[in-house]
């Protein structure tokens, strides 16, 4: 989206998925260590439990005034920091409902997706997310995965204790889980569900699920 564009957004319009919706090579590379550290533990009957995260509206909630900050932390010079201010700022757009249209907003936040530079920006928001992580955390877009072995109590509470960390992550950068979707994956071919433990989120407990879907693949 150009300099000091207009975007009219009518309601409910659909939201495209974080990789356009198409399953790339990048994509299952990137998956492939995550599973088969899960994978390999459970060979060890060792039981595992993967948390499957999803951000709201990840692309469109990066704080504008957030992000300045942490890209001059990771080196980006003055020149290359007015060029992406530039490219951020002086948008507006507005909602339309049954033809009634609201008044123009300056936007405040998000990148755009359909960019080349969106998603990369939105990355380098997100890397100080594992900072202090005690379990493993995989990230890729608004896709995020914890898991730990659970087979022991303070496997349990590492995990539990980084869910704590992400959210106040989460809350420190004016981003929101989408805790409806996030779930519980309990992988354990020795002692069935006798390991179940059950996750907090904020205030929300983390639901179980028996299979979860990724990219038109299922795991569980």
């Amino acid at each position: 989206m150009p300099v000091g564009s207009k975007t009219d957004l009518p309601l409910a319009k659909a939201e495209p998925t974080s990789d356009g919706g198409s399953t790339s090579v990048i994509t299952y590379l990137r998956k492939v260590p995550f599973y088969n550290g899960v994978i390999t533990s459970v060979h060890k009957e060792r039981a595992m439990d993967v948390i499957y995260l999803e951000f709201c509206k990840a692309f469109d909630t990066v704080p504008h005034n957030i992000l300045p900050t942490k890209l001059e932390r990771y080196g980006f010079d003055g020149w290359t920091m007015r060029w992406i201010r530039n490219w951020l700022n002086g948008c507006i757009q507005r909602v339309t409902v049954n033809g009634s249209r609201s008044k123009w907003k300056p936007v405040m936040s998000g990148v755009p997706q359909g960019s080349i530079l969106g998603p990369m920006l939105y990355n380098i928001f997100i890397t100080d997310i594992d900072s202090g992580i005690e379990c493993i955390l995989s990230k890729f877009a608004d896709d995020a995965k914890l898991s730990g072995a659970v087979d022991m109590p303070e496997g349990r509470d590492a995990i539990q204790r980084d869910h704590d960390r992400l959210e106040e992550w989460a809350h420190a950068n004016l981003m929101k889980f989408n805790k409806a979707k996030c779930k519980v994956l309990h992988l354990d071919q020795v002692h069935l569900d006798s390991h179940q433990y059950y996750y907090r989120l904020g205030d929300e407990d983390i639901e179980s699920s028996p299979t979860e879907k990724e990219l038109g693949d299922t795991g569980g």
